[in-house]
């Protein structure tokens, strides 16, 4: 394995968060690394701010035209990378200094390993860390110091959350081999399309008990936050999974199944809805609950139905904290 890391950045028209992710990059204390940085932009913005940062023999600019769309973006630094494991970062987030360093680590003890990751701080839009949603983020999706090891299960912890959607350490031929699914195939639940199927075809997962990654909460993270829950309850639902699995993917059904019935009424898929809604997953407490009568009362009327109400529902669904910006 050679020692040389590629840090993978897709961005699109974000050139002041981009240049905050490379520099976190830069000032990682792990070498060598490259970041390559893969550009679905609609001008030059970005290209010109990364033609003027220090380093340049580091970083490896690339600007699709036409634009690729998000897997077909990823895909292609995927490609490019030329170092034998490789970080995804998304253009709004950041890697903290030591991250590459601690998750590299981890090959030392487990040479094996297939993935590494470490815990997420929350940051708010202007980079304040936001100490009791990181806290609540981590314990959500199994990052504690119980959890700290190799993983018993790489599907648990991509069913659970605990791998996420970036900032994790991986190796690049699993990378290349598994690939991003287009929007065509799994709408906005690519991230986490991916490491479920990373997770099902390796299952050598380390968990390192440090902070490796902030995630940012931008404007866009916020609004989408559920708007990929229809998919990704169906994901989790048609996994084939041992029976010591079957107890996470209960969880996050549970979890998962009131947004999720929100969107495939908000599409008109009155069916879908339903039978989430009717599901083990959907207990009769929230089916009974205001939320679930209206949802009810949604299923059971004419499509031409406003779709005033099904906003309203999504609007006043409580937040999921999310490792799927």
């Amino acid at each position: 394995m050679n020692s040389l890391i590629s840090i993978c950045i897709p961005t699109y028209q974000r050139p002041e968060l981009l240049q905050q992710a490379i520099e976190s990059c830069l000032a990682q204390t792990y070498r060598p690394i490259e970041v390559i940085v893969c550009d679905d932009s609609k001008d030059d913005t970005s290209e010109v701010m990364i033609r003027q940062l220090e380093q340049p023999d580091i970083i490896r600019y690339y600007r699709n035209q036409p634009a690729l769309g998000q897997a077909g973006n990823v895909n292609r630094l995927f490609d490019l990378a030329q170092g034998d494991r490789l970080v995804l970062l998304h253009d709004d987030d950041l890697l903290l200094p030591d991250a590459v360093q601690i998750m590299a680590d981890c090959w030392q003890t487990h040479p094996n390993l297939v993935a590494s990751f470490g815990k997420q701080y929350v940051i708010s839009m202007d980079g304040k860390v936001l100490e009791a949603q990181s806290e609540e983020l981590n314990q959500t999706y199994h990052r504690t110091e119980k959890d700290a090891g190799l993983q018993s299960f790489a599907l648990f912890s991509a069913i659970a959350g605990q791998f996420p959607n970036d900032g994790y350490l991986i190796l690049s031929q699993a990378a290349k081999n598994i690939r991003y699914r287009d929007r065509s195939q799994v709408g906005n639940a690519c991230d986490f399309d991916f490491g479920l199927r990373l997770a099902a075809a390796y299952d050598e997962f380390f968990f390192v008990n440090h902070y490796t990654a902030k995630y940012r909460l931008t404007t866009t993270a916020i609004s989408s936050q559920n708007q990929h829950s229809h998919i990704t309850y169906t994901l989790i639902a048609d996994l084939s999974l041992p029976a010591e699995l079957e107890a996470i993917r209960g969880d996050r059904l549970r979890t998962y199944a009131s947004p999720a019935i929100n969107e495939w009424l908000s599409l008109g898929k009155r069916t879908e809805a339903y039978k989430i809604y009717t599901s083990a997953y959907y207990p009769w407490a929230k089916r009974l609950s205001l939320r679930g009568l209206v949802q009810l009362l949604l299923i059971a009327c004419p499509q031409t139905l406003s779709s005033k109400v099904v906003n309203m529902l999504k609007r006043r669904q409580p937040v999921q904290l999310s490792t799927f910006s």
